[in-house]
């Protein structure tokens, strides 16, 4: 973070005004397309500008985090935006969060596309790697904007130059031909990207993070060999490895580490989010806002390697003891030390210690109303650095990391039945992490060892649930897995309201999904959830598109 970053947020900041008016139009206290992209600097405003809407910035929510909140896996208490209808299975064409997610993608896409079209008027004073690499760089946004649209919606407008006045009313193009189009633009991009960047350019988009989200989109949509070819490239690279220590990953000290393959850049001062004070816990002065729920809790194995309806290692009346370790790093747990406290939720804990004074306090945590309705808060992208200014972390928020293109590796040689070593190596890779140990220290952590294609399945869609957790992949994962209807029915559940003794062990499916209904009448129902498959594996059009456009059709049920 540095003084040329600043230039890059200023340079955003400027050029999101302009960049969807009518471009025949020539204002004189603006830049327009015919007074602007004509020198190497303003080439490389506006391609950071094209970077602007891949998440939302100066406000409590990242976007990839509202994802997961639509998900078996967390919660979002209140009504932002919709989300949480969403999740209810209430979605419909005016629902928030189904029109801001599209319009943001278009707006990125159109950034590129007015980029792309004009750039060519500067080509002769910028110098040629320049122009190559910020030419890849919108291509390689563009992508990412269209690959949120089409898992989302499916069917979308493929657009990919700035349509004149008259002609910008189009219709859809299917899924599958816009999904050939960015994997070729990817593919084509890619060998223009560096491999890495110095100073202020680190966060731009490089040959590592093209390969790296081609094989997520090719994974997305069972091009299995695709997927493979890209991860290979990736990994063989030799340019990422994972970061040694996995909680401290999703803090400052995992900021732009050996892991990091593309992230969205904040810095404070000038882009921050208020990640804190949405997820903190009451007492560390937070809203408890986002948060997990015991189906997570429940998905994390023992250290044994089994799943807790298998392990002997599980105890329910002591469920958090001889877990993997990446439960207690991504999520604050009861009866632990957290933000000068000790975290409880149990219902008759209404006091709890404050360990910087060493006295008893009332614990927020569970006598005020809005305190985590599932008992549980995260723990990831908290930093003690934070805690004190809730409202404006400058924490990087990771979007593509090198445990996510292992994962992908291993579940796409699985699913194309081409099992071998390496597909154990990238699932071990990731699991001796999670330990802090090395792959080879198969006595430190437990090693998959199975070539049973249905048993490595189970482990690679347990692996990237607890993984990836509060990352943004869960809602793609079970739609693309066609698990939803099985997931997102029936209550959300959070903690015991009281002793965790009450419950019993849950049965873990083949897609280590727990079954947590023979225990229901003990747990927190934090709400009722539905899920229509017939029309909730596609989120809706934004009735105002549908409104001015004739030619866009609204998908199936809604």
């Amino acid at each position: 973070m540095n003084y040329t970053y600043k230039i890059f947020i200023i340079g955003c900041l400027f050029l999101i005004g302009f960049s969807c008016e009518d471009l025949d139009r020539f204002p004189t206290d603006q830049p327009t397309s015919a007074t602007f992209y004509s020198t190497e600097p303003e080439l490389i405003l506006a391609v950071n500008a094209c970077y602007r809407d891949i998440t939302r910035e100066d406000s409590r929510y990242i976007l990839e985090s509202l994802y997961d909140m639509t998900t078996d896996i967390a919660f979002n208490r209140g009504g932002y935006s919709g989300y949480q209808a969403v999740a209810r299975g209430e979605g419909n064409s005016f629902t928030g969060a189904f029109s801001e997610v599209w319009d943001r993608q278009y707006r990125g896409i159109n950034k590129c596309n007015t980029l792309l079209d004009n750039m060519s008027k500067a080509q002769e004073v910028t110098d040629p790697d320049v122009f190559a690499r910020i030419n890849a760089e919108a291509r390689f946004l563009r992508a990412w904007y269209y690959h949120r649209l089409v898992e989302l919606y499916g069917d979308v407008p493929l657009i990919t130059t700035v349509l004149p006045v008259g002609e910008e009313f189009v219709s859809k193009d299917p899924k599958t031909e816009i999904v050939d189009f960015i994997l070729d633009e990817l593919l084509e991009v890619a060998d223009d990207l560096p491999v890495s960047y110095a100073g202020a350019n680190v966060g731009r988009a490089t040959f590592g993070a093209a390969h790296s989200l081609r094989a997520r989109i090719a994974l997305y949509n069972e091009r299995w060999q695709d997927a493979i070819e890209s991860a290979e490239l990736v990994i063989n690279g030799g340019a990422y490895s994972l970061f040694p220590n996995y909680r401290n990953l999703f803090t400052y000290a995992g900021e732009n580490s050996s892991e990091v393959i593309f992230d969205y850049q904040f810095l404070d001062g000038f882009s921050m989010h208020g990640t804190p004070r949405n997820n903190q816990s009451r007492m560390g002065g937070g809203f408890s806002q986002q948060v997990p729920t015991q189906v997570l809790v429940d998905s994390y194995e023992c250290i044994d390697g089994l799943p807790i309806d298998e392990s002997p290692l599980y105890d329910p009346a002591d469920p958090f003891s001889n877990r993997d370790p990446r439960l207690d790093a991504s999520i604050v747990l009861p009866a632990t030390e957290w933000a000068g406290y000790i975290f409880e939720t149990h219902r008759d804990s209404t006091t709890t210690l404050n360990l910087n004074t060493n006295t008893i306090v009332q614990n927020q945590d569970v006598t005020n109303p809005f305190a985590s309705f599932t008992g549980y808060v995260w723990k990831k992208y908290l930093d003690d650095i934070d805690l004190t200014n809730l409202e404006r972390s400058s924490i990087n928020w990771i979007l593509i990391r090198y445990a996510e293109v292992l994962l992908t590796y291993a579940e796409a040689k699985i699913e194309a039945n081409q099992i071998d070593q390496s597909v154990l190596d990238a699932l071990n890779e990731v699991r001796a992490r999670a330990y802090g140990v090395s792959i080879g220290d198969t006595g430190l952590y437990p090693a998959v060892t199975t070539t049973d294609q249905n048993e490595l399945r189970t482990y690679v869609r347990r692996e990237r649930k607890v993984e990836l957790a509060y990352e943004g992949f869960r809602l793609f994962d079970i739609r693309r897995w066609r698990i939803a209807e099985d997931v997102m029915n029936g209550p959300l559940y959070g903690r015991p309201a009281r002793d965790y003794s009450v419950m019993g062990i849950p049965v873990i499916d083949e897609n280590a999904s727990p079954d947590l209904s023979a225990y229901g009448s003990v747990l927190r129902v934090v709400e009722q959830r539905e899920f229509d498959p017939a029309r909730d594996y596609l989120w809706a059009l934004p009735q105002n598109d549908l409104n001015v456009n004739d030619n866009l059709t609204q998908n199936p049920e809604y």
